[in-house]
C-alpha cells in the first residue's frame, strides 16, 4: 500500500495550529479557530476550502478557493475544541480561550451548531439536557451511529479518561463507560466497521495520547475499541508489518476510517508528536512524518506502514485536526492541515494524501 501526498495551498493567513476542521458533504473544508502564537487564540472566522476544484498542480492558483463566512453571532475564539459535521451541519464543542489556557465556561464550551450556506454561517448555543462532559480543551470527537462522541481530554488540572454521548435528534448528554487508564489528552478515535461485524454499527477506536509521557507505552502497542451496543471498551494487539513492525507511541496525531475496495480497510494513522517540548505547550517537540494502516486481515486486524509516493511530502507534525473523505474510485483520501511543525512556527498548508493499494 502506499499513499501520494500533494499540497493543494500554502497561505501564512490560514497558519495555525490546535484548530479545528471537518469536510462538508460536498467536498469544502471547513476550518475553524486554532492558534498561530502559544496559547493566543486567533480569530473564530469560519474558513471554507473548496477542495473538488482545487488545481493539484497550481498552489498559487488555489488561493483563491478560500472564503471567510461572516457571522452576526459567533462562539469566542479557542483553542483545542472539536468539529464534526452532520446532517448538513456543524457541531463544535469544548476549547480554552486564553493565555492561561483554562477551560471556556460551560455556555461557551457547550454544543454549538453552524449552519452554512455559501456566504454566512449562522451559529447557535444549543440547549441539551443530560449528564453533559465537564468542560475541557485537546481532547477527542467522532460521530458514530448517529451520535457525537466526546473522549477524554484535558480540565483545569489533569487529564481524563471519560466518554459522553451527545443524541443530536433529543439533544440530549448521557455518560458511557470510561476508557482504559491512563487519562490523556491529545489523543485520537475514530468510528470504523470491522468486516465481520454482524450489524451496520460503527465502533470507536482509540490510538495513542499523551498522559505526561506518550501513548501507547507498551509494545506491541495495544489499540482500544468502544462498542456502543454493548457500552464496553475491549483491548486488542494487532499484529506487525512484517517488514516494519509498529507505529510507535505518539499523541496529537490523526486517525480516521480507512476504506478501501477489497473491503480490508479500518482506519490511517499518520504523523504526531514522537517527543514533548520541554517548553510544554508553548514549544515544539519532534514529530514523526508516518502513515499506517490497520487492515481486516485473516484471524484479525494488522498493520501495514505505507510506502510513501513521490517527490513532495509534507513534513511532520503534530496538533492538527484528523479529517478526510472518500475519493472518487472508493478510496480514503486524507486532509493534513495545518499543524505545529519542530520549528515550533504553525503551517499554512493545505495537504490531501490518496491511499492506494
Amino acid at each position: 500500500m502506499s499513499i501520494r501526498w500533494t499540497c493543494l495551498t500554502s497561505l501564512s493567513a490560514k497558519a495555525r495550529s490546535s484548530h479545528c476542521a471537518s469536510i462538508a458533504n460536498k467536498g469544502s473544508l471547513l476550518f475553524y479557530a486554532g492558534e498561530f502564537q502559544p496559547r493566543k487564540p486567533v480569530d473564530s472566522d469560519l474558513h471554507v476550502f473548496d477542495l473538488n476544484s482545487a488545481n493539484q498542480q497550481s498552489v498559487e492558483d488555489n488561493a483563491d478557493l478560500w472564503r471567510t463566512l461572516s457571522a452576526s453571532l459567533k462562539p469566542e475564539p479557542r483553542v483545542g475544541a472539536t468539529t464534526v459535521f452532520e446532517g448538513g451541519n456543524l457541531y463544535m464543542w469544548g476549547g480554552r480561550g486564553g493565555v492561561d489556557m483554562a477551560p471556556l465556561d460551560p455556555k461557551q464550551s457547550g454544543i454549538w451548531k453552524a449552519q452554512i450556506s455559501q456566504n454566512e454561517v449562522v451559529w447557535e448555543r444549543l440547549q441539551a439536557k443530560g449528564d453533559e462532559p465537564s468542560p475541557r480543551s485537546f481532547h477527542a470527537s467522532v460521530m458514530a451511529n448517529g451520535k457525537l462522541y466526546i473522549h477524554a481530554g484535558c480540565p483545569v488540572t489533569g487529564r481524563l479518561s471519560t466518554l459522553h454521548s451527545y443524541d443530536l435528534q433529543y439533544s440530549e448528554w448521557a455518560s458511557c463507560a470510561d476508557a482504559p487508564d491512563p487519562g490523556r489528552g491529545g489523543t485520537a478515535i475514530a468510528s470504523v466497521k470491522f468486516p465481520t461485524s454482524p450489524s451496520s454499527e460503527e465502533v470507536i477506536i482509540r490510538f495513542g495520547g499523551f498522559a505526561g509521557y506518550q501513548l501507547p507505552t507498551s509494545t506491541p502497542p495495544p489499540v482500544d475499541i468502544y462498542t456502543p451496543s454493548t457500552n464496553s471498551w475491549t483491548t486488542i494487539v494487532p499484529s506487525g508489518d512484517p517488514q516494519q513492525g509498529y507505529p510507535a507511541a505518539r499523541s496529537v496525531h490523526g486517525l480516521v476510517p480507512l476504506s478501501t475496495p477489497d473491503g480490508t480497510g479500518v482506519a490511517l494513522l499518520y504523523h504526531g508528536e514522537r517527543d514533548a517540548s520541554s517548553l510544554g505547550h508553548a514549544g515544539a517537540g519532534k514529530f514523526w512524518d508516518d502513515v499506517w494502516a490497520l487492515l481486516w486481515r485473516e484471524g484479525g486486524l494488522g498493520w501495514k506502514k505505507l510506502i510513501v509516493e513521490g517527490g513532495s511530502t509534507p513534513e511532520g507534525r503534530g496538533w492538527f485536526p484528523s479529517t478526510s473523505y472518500i475519493a472518487p474510485g472508493g478510496n480514503t483520501r486524507v486532509v493534513l492541515s495545518g499543524g505545529l511543525l519542530s520549528s515550533n512556527e504553525r503551517s499554512g498548508e493545505v495537504w490531501i494524501g490518496d491511499v492506494q493499494l
